[in-house]
């Protein structure tokens, strides 16, 4: 299967701007360096929770939905991305030196231009992938709305949400 495009990117995240160009440079290089390919069985988790998620999600094809994409908001510009079998990949990180005070298109171009293999940066990494559960739905005996059983908190032969227990409904 082909690696999808930046085009690809664009297309799935509304525009072009540096954010899709970083995330789409620095996924490429970690499939790249991991051996993989759109398809692969993998888990990726993200430093940042931007335009940069987007790129990287339609490249790795890891997404929250599918429950093979965790957000680790801390602000870096790093990956990890993993064979969901093993846990064993890489962590890549990425450092693109731009001018001040240039376009959102012209840093755009410019990252998009630049070898990745000067702007990015991948280690050796493990990841504990988690395992995927299937939902058990119940009704909450406070507000009556279905959820999932795993986020329960039960009282009796009752289940009651996390906002219903916040709120002590």
């Amino acid at each position: 299967m082909a690696f999808p495009t930046i085009e690809d990117c664009i297309r799935f995240h509304g525009h072009m701007c540096g954010g899709v160009a970083i995330g789409y440079v620095m996924a490429r290089f970690a499939m790249d360096q991991l051996g993989a390919r759109l398809g692969d069985s993998l888990y990726c988790r993200t430093e940042f929770q931007n335009c940069m998620t987007d790129a990287v999600q339609c490249v790795t094809g890891c997404t929250i939905g599918k429950g093979n994409l965790e957000l680790y908001p801390i602000g870096k510009r790093a990956l990890t991305l993993v064979r969901a079998d093993t846990g064993e990949g890489v962590r890549v990180t990425a450092d693109f030196k731009l001018p001040e005070g240039i376009s959102k298109a012209e840093s755009a171009a410019l990252i998009l231009a630049a070898d990745p293999t000067q702007a990015c940066h991948a280690v050796s990494a493990k990841l504990i992938v988690p395992q995927k559960t299937h939902a058990n739905f119940v009704v909450c005996a406070g507000c009556g709305e279905e959820f999932d059983q795993s986020y329960a908190q039960q009282t009796g032969e009752k289940y009651y949400c996390p906002d219903c227990v916040a709120s002590n409904k």
